[in-house]
């Protein structure tokens, strides 16, 4: 690091996304290829080794500009440093898109009880759908309850009872009302 000579194998100038010889490694080409808000953390890793090691999480961007995320495990022995790189990308890529798919699952879930207890709501008080949404939604905001959390109280409600539409109003106003809302109670009553 100290004068700048640079020693990179096979793989590492592929993961840079340069052909074998292509260009002469350097301090600045090595970060020129890290992304900015990564580029001091990565520096840092490299000038601050000691013999017993570190690690650092880096994103790069080769020379196609594409990012890959790698892992570099870094020490130092005498005046040299040295970087193992590991491309992890592919976990990464699929760790996100494991934990979007869960998120995407669990917002519909969560917009499907939330229209079943707006069909509801309007059904009950002879409102349209959106006049159903609004008693939601202003009854989630009065008793800093979740929307989620109350279409799932209205919901389960009316399910509990099984009456037929005609008396749910009552049922249904009384899950809305301050004293039931954040609370079990406004199921385990019924």
């Amino acid at each position: 690091m100290r004068d700048g000579t640079w020693w990179w194998s096979d793989a590492t100038y592929e993961l840079h996304g340069f052909e074998v010889g292509e260009v002469v490694p350097t301090t600045e080409l090595v970060l020129a290829h890290v992304h900015p808000d990564d580029r001091q953390g990565w520096r840092s890793a490299l000038l601050g080794t000691t013999p017993a090691g570190t690690y650092s999480h880096v994103r790069l961007r080769d020379a196609q500009g594409r990012t890959r995320h790698v892992l570099g495990l870094v020490h130092r022995e005498d005046d040299v440093v040295e970087a193992a790189l590991v491309d992890v990308s592919a976990v990464v890529r699929s760790e996100g898109a494991r934990v979007a798919t869960e998120q995407i699952a669990a917002a519909t879930t969560s917009r499907a009880t939330i229209e079943q207890a707006k069909g509801m709501l309007a059904s009950a008080f002879a409102v349209n759908p959106e006049e159903g949404f609004e008693m939601l939604r202003r009854a989630s905001m009065q008793h800093n309850v979740t929307l989620r959390r109350l279409a799932e109280l209205v919901v389960a409600r009316a399910a509990a009872r099984g009456r037929p539409v005609a008396e749910l109003a009552d049922e249904l106003g009384q899950v809305l009302a301050p004293s039931s809302v954040g609370t079990d109670e406004a199921v385990a009553d019924s």
